[in-house]
């Protein structure tokens, strides 16, 4: 995607910063200099990112419809709050990919796949994975960790654990490639990849390698925005059920105290009512 030339170098400028202070925690600076140098980005997260950090507006510096972006971004946190229904709707809204370039159809290829996922529609999920996986460009890491991971996701809901794990190492093989610093502006992607690594492990009966995941993943887990109250919730209960059957209660208990928690700091009035449901037969009395 083109972006106006210059805008990104002279906002920088303005605020006296360098390439470096500017890229920290999104890209490597190699990058930014090369979008830059040449007035194009690929990555779109990359880009809204940069414009927030340069406090602009995507729309200050890119030549497309800033409808789109805003979709797939409202698309893509529907999906992590859990509200399925309502992404889906989103996604078959009969003007959304006619705003959406090329560069983009991998991620709303992937989104697409975690909705029919949700949906049980397995075929589906596939199909759109591999859509993706054959149009996302070489550099989009975390795009492509994410593609990896929900096909891992995908096979393992037909109980295809070795096709699984497969997928969950590609996966992992991209990640330990980066850079420390894409690793660490990747946090949410590689905690999701972990959660789902540690769902294998107890699929076949390795609690104590599915504890190691969680606790990776819990571990780079970012400060919790509102999205992330739904990713620490998952992985709370997935460390007491690897507790549970590591026999250890204590451990369960506290995941369960840490997942009542976090959903009442979400004020999410939907995930504090699952998670009243999901404690109320084994912890009626502590919360």
């Amino acid at each position: 995607m083109k972006v106006l030339s210059g805008a990104l170098k002279r906002r920088r400028e303005q605020l006296g910063i360098s390439q470096a202070e500017a890229a920290e925690g999104i890209c490597h600076q190699s990058l930014l200099s090369r979008i830059e140098r040449l007035d194009e980005v690929s990555n779109i997260t990359v880009l809204q990112k940069l414009c927030d950090r340069l406090q602009l507006t995507v729309s200050d510096v890119a030549r497309m419809d800033n409808r789109m972006l805003t979709t797939l971004s409202v698309v893509r946190q529907l999906i992590e709050r859990r509200e399925i229904e309502q992404a889906a709707e989103a996604l078959e809204n009969p003007g959304l990919m006619s705003r959406i370039p090329v560069f983009a159809y991998p991620e709303y290829n992937v989104l697409s796949a975690r909705v029919a996922l949700a949906e049980n529609r397995i075929a589906d999920a596939m199909q759109l994975l591999q859509l993706a996986l054959g149009d996302v460009e070489k550099h989009q890491y975390e795009l492509t960790v994410e593609i990896f991971t929900e096909m891992g996701a995908t096979w393992l809901a037909q109980g295809e654990h070795i096709n699984a794990s497969e997928c969950f190492e590609r996966a992992r093989g991209i990640i330990h490639r980066l850079p420390r610093d894409v690793q660490l502006s990747m946090a949410r992607v590689i905690a999701h990849t972990n959660r789902h690594r540690a769902e294998m492990y107890l699929a076949v009966e390795d609690p104590q390698r599915a504890m190691e995941r969680v606790t990776e993943a819990i571990g780079i887990l970012p400060a919790p925005e509102v999205t992330d109250y739904h990713e620490m919730v998952e992985l709370q209960m997935l460390r007491s059920r690897c507790a549970d059957a590591l026999s250890l209660e204590e451990e369960s208990t506290n995941a369960k105290m840490i997942v009542y928690a976090a959903a009442e700091f979400s004020k999410d009035a939907k995930l504090q009512d699952d998670v009243k449901q999901y404690l109320a037969p084994v912890m009626p009395e502590e919360v």
